[in-house]
């Protein structure tokens, strides 16, 4: 259960990441006319994405699992602009 958890926090905050540096996303966010929080935010796309993805299968787990992703995607989004 702990495994699957970490796995969840870690996998949804890298493909956040990943979603938010492809140019195709940014198309459809200008295309659709929603280029606003929290779909531009990394930290905050990835707590409601995490959250709406995890609520059914974990219930209120869900909510500590869509923050913890959210820190740890927007921790990811820094050391990429480092770089």
């Amino acid at each position: 259960m702990i495994f699957n958890t970490i796995l969840t926090i870690v996998g949804m905050a890298c493909l956040t990441n990943l979603a938010h540096k492809a140019p195709l996303y940014h198309t459809f966010l200008v295309k659709n006319n929603i280029d606003r929080k929290p779909f531009n935010c990394v930290m905050c796309s990835t707590f409601w994405y995490t959250f709406g993805f995890t609520v059914i299968p974990l219930g209120l787990d869900s909510i500590f699992i869509a923050a913890a992703a959210a820190i740890l995607a927007e921790l990811i989004n820094i050391q990429i602009h480092k770089i």
